[in-house]
């Protein structure tokens, strides 16, 4: 089976949507797919071909994907593949109905919002299986595409699937990791790091993951030279199930790493900081499953103070926190990705919810 990822990584974007399909073209490949990514720049090429996967760049603008939409025909036709898979927040129904006249097309949707002519829909969030798909179809009289919901289908990386989630630590010494995307446009690694080299509390270390796109880094690396027992940054982290198992307490965007924490069953608090990650950050909490400390984009003040006000106190929130770990864990198992490539490759023709 020939298979075609269309999907985009760069400081606007972020990683998340190229990081998740990359989890499920590992899994894909392994089934005995052929994979070709194809993105609107370079930005991300470096990180597929490590992966082992080929890259074609369009060399367009990643937001204005009608305009790309002669040159991906034209590779579409030249590679005839059996299957597209779109992920990104910039593909139209127009879009979908162009390419799909050339081979079955899937969609990864998280704003579950629209009514998309595809074959076939993953959401896997927490909110995915909550959402009424068969109501916005009807609505917009569109065809049902079959379905893929629910955190079951969180698609993490294939060393999760053997991953052994942490043990609550109830003492310190703790170390905390801060982890908020590949570009952290709002400098939320940056601000919490200040305010706590400012007041640090002994038995407590911040590790800020810094994400490829950070324009903080060179500035957090001189922080860690100067307050080297209070903080210490990670980038390019290869094994992120052994990297997370460090960590007794995770701030984090609502994202992709959220669940993957979930797996780990490391104990968090999540923040938005962008607009596709507000029903993540509400839902979790709604759920009760991991705490939000509110919406960076609108009120940045609260969010940092609250964020603060978790690190500081974990050693009051024992019990609490070996709660949340237990609902994590039920909540991802990590087979994520090798479902939905399962999935896609046998075609099964029956909706499906996985939570």
């Amino acid at each position: 089976m020939k298979i075609i990822i269309r999907a985009d990584a760069n400081k606007t974007v972020s990683m998340g949507h190229v990081m998740r399909c990359l989890s499920i073209a590992d899994v894909l490949k392994t089934l005995g797919a052929s994979v070709l990514f194809v993105c609107a720049g370079s930005d991300a090429k470096e990180l597929i071909n490590k992966r082992g996967f080929d890259v074609s760049v369009l060399n367009t603008d990643f937001d204005k994907t009608l305009e790309e939409l002669d040159k991906f025909t034209a590779l579409i036709k030249e590679v005839n593949p059996d299957l597209i898979i779109c992920d990104g927040y910039y593909f139209s129904s127009l879009y979908f109905e162009k390419i799909g006249k050339l081979a079955k097309t899937v969609y990864l949707d998280d704003y579950s919002k629209d009514a998309y002519p595809v074959d076939v829909l993953i959401n896997y969030n927490i909110y995915g299986d909550l959402t009424d798909y068969e109501g916005i179809y009807k609505k917009a009289g569109v065809k049902l595409p079959k379905l893929i919901l629910g955190t079951g289908y969180a698609p993490l990386r294939k060393e999760f699937i053997d991953a052994k989630p942490i043990e609550i630590k109830k003492d310190a010494p703790y170390d905390v990791l801060v982890s908020t995307g590949g570009s952290d446009s709002l400098h939320i690694a940056k601000t919490v790091a200040d305010r706590f080299v400012e007041s640090p509390k002994e038995g407590i270390k911040l590790n800020i993951l810094v994400g490829p796109f950070s324009s903080d880094y060179d500035y957090l690396i001189n922080l860690e030279k100067s307050h080297p027992d209070t903080v210490k940054i990670w980038s390019n982290i290869t094994d992120m199930p052994a990297f997370l198992a460090n960590f007794d307490y995770a701030i984090s965007a609502a994202g992709s790493t959220t669940y993957e924490l979930c797996r780990m069953g490391v104990p968090s608090v999540i923040f938005s900081m962008a607009e596709n990650q507000d029903l993540i950050n509400e839902t979790f909490d709604k759920k009760n499953i991991i705490k939000s400390a509110g919406n960076a984009k609108k009120h940045f003040d609260d969010t940092i103070n609250n964020l603060l006000h978790c690190i500081y106190t974990i050693e009051e929130c024992y019990e609490q926190r070996v709660m949340f770990s237990d609902a994590q864990k039920k909540c991802v198992d990590g087979k994520g990705a090798l479902r939905i490539a399962n999935f896609l490759i046998k075609g099964e023709g029956k909706n499906e919810k996985n939570n």
